[in-house]
């Protein structure tokens, strides 16, 4: 018994030692202070970049992908809906594909889905899809798919690879829709090729184009850069002002006349800049730019026509660029006061100069903001649908009060779906 027992004490005593050789030498390894030979180092780094390797991994597991959003623990819906809001959107399903969706907000019920595979990484968004009478949709992974038409039961009918869409699309009264798109050249997703200049320098920069195509063969009929737009009617001033030299422009809406008007014609299309902060109304037909709306709107998205006098956008009411605080220079104990900067909803009247910010109070009230993207789009029963994209709170503002605050629940407990420009079914 006692040999047995010396026995193990020894084994203990070797092994203990050897895991201790192996923890120091794992540890000069890794902190370079090693004079082991290299074919003794070898293996031990190997071991050392396995357990970095295997905890990277175990993280890149747990975390979500950015189409997920975290639920804030005190969220608390709002639902006094007295009539149907039905909303086409997007969202990152449970297969890991997308679906995109019609959706009663009022009930909460999907009246119908659509199923898209072609993913090529998790962060792919569909945003802003657009339904057509017999129930097929054009949509497109933003920023390098083109747009692709497929049919009520998911089946693609045609694919338009030609451009690089991005951001708003919108259906025109000829049966065809008009996009943000870039141009594309092979193998170059993006690339910067207009130059302006200065005395500062040259700017090689980002140019944007709007893209006609016609909705049920996918042919493009029309297609022109911005920079020829303003170089053709003397605007070429609105690249120096932008707060982003390398993106100036940065279109993220096109919105055609669906009819004549007193102060637009059939046909005409309202262009919204974001990093320009302006809006355009352009006349494709003769290429003249009828009017240039400027503030008090800032980084603002998703123009509409209202009526035949107004219009409304989602004014982010954002820097472009943040700003830190300074560091260099000393604060002032004294401050002003100048106000709040919640986004806004704006209506632009086109009959005189003066716009009107929508419910002020109710937006400052509920800190309504979204630093990029949002959609603004009037209710056919009165009031208005709002997407807080950043956040990804789904609003519905009639009469100065709000009457929907929810978000979309995902498949991960404690996260809601990222908003994809939703938009408003009539």
């Amino acid at each position: 018994m006692q040999q047995k027992w010396i026995s193990g004490l020894s084994t203990t005593i070797v092994v203990l030692a050897g895991l201790s050789l192996f923890g120091w030498s794992v540890k000069q390894v890794s902190t370079g202070q090693s004079t082991w030979p290299s074919w003794v180092q070898s293996p031990l780094k190997a071991f050392v970049g396995f357990i970095d390797l295997f905890e990277k991994a175990k993280e890149e597991v747990s975390a979500l992908p950015e189409t997920f959003v975290l639920t804030p623990e005190d969220f608390s819906p709002i639902n006094t809906l007295e009539e149907d809001v039905i909303i086409l959107t997007s969202y990152h399903n449970q297969e890991n594909t997308r679906t995109i969706a019609l959706i009663n907000l009022r009930t909460g019920e999907e009246l119908k889905t659509w199923t898209v595979d072609q993913l090529a990484v998790p962060q792919d968004r569909i945003i802003h899809s657009i339904m057509l009478p017999d129930s097929s949709l054009i949509y497109g992974l933003d920023w390098y798919s083109g747009l692709i038409r497929i049919d009520k039961n998911s089946q693609r009918i045609w694919h338009q690879d030609s451009i690089i869409h991005h951001h708003g699309k919108n259906l025109a009264a000829d049966s065809t829709i008009w996009a943000c798109t870039y141009e594309k050249e092979e193998g170059k997703p993006l690339y910067y090729r207009p130059i302006f200049r200065t005395g500062m320098g040259t700017f090689p920069y980002l140019d944007n184009w709007i893209t006609q195509i016609h909705a049920y063969s996918g042919e493009v009929l029309y297609h022109k850069s911005l920079t020829e737009i303003l170089v053709e009617n003397g605007l070429t001033h609105l690249l120096v002002k932008s707060e982003t030299p390398g993106d100036p422009i940065h279109v993220n809406d096109v919105e055609p006349a669906l009819k004549d008007g007193p102060y637009f014609q059939k046909g005409d299309l309202f262009i919204s800049a974001r990093n320009g902060s302006w809006i355009m109304q352009f006349r494709p037909g003769t290429g003249k730019v009828i009017r240039l709306l400027e503030g008090p709107f800032y980084s603002q998205h998703d123009v509409d026509i209202e009526s035949d006098s107004t219009l409304t956008v989602f004014n982010n009411n954002s820097l472009q660029n943040e700003r830190p605080r300074p560091s260099k220079w000393p604060m002032s104990a004294s401050s002003y006061e100048v106000g709040s900067y919640s986004s806004q909803a704006v209506r632009i009247y086109l009959n005189r100069p003066h716009m009107e910010v929508l419910d002020r109070e109710v937006w400052e009230e509920n800190d309504l903001y979204s630093f990029t993207e949002g959609i603004v789009d009037a209710l056919p029963g009165g009031g208005y649908f709002v997407e807080e994209q950043n956040s990804s709170v789904l609003w519905v503002i009639q009469d100065g009060v709000v009457r929907y605050k929810n978000v979309l629940p995902s498949h991960h407990p404690g996260y809601h779906h990222l908003a994809n420009w939703a938009r408003v079914m009539p």
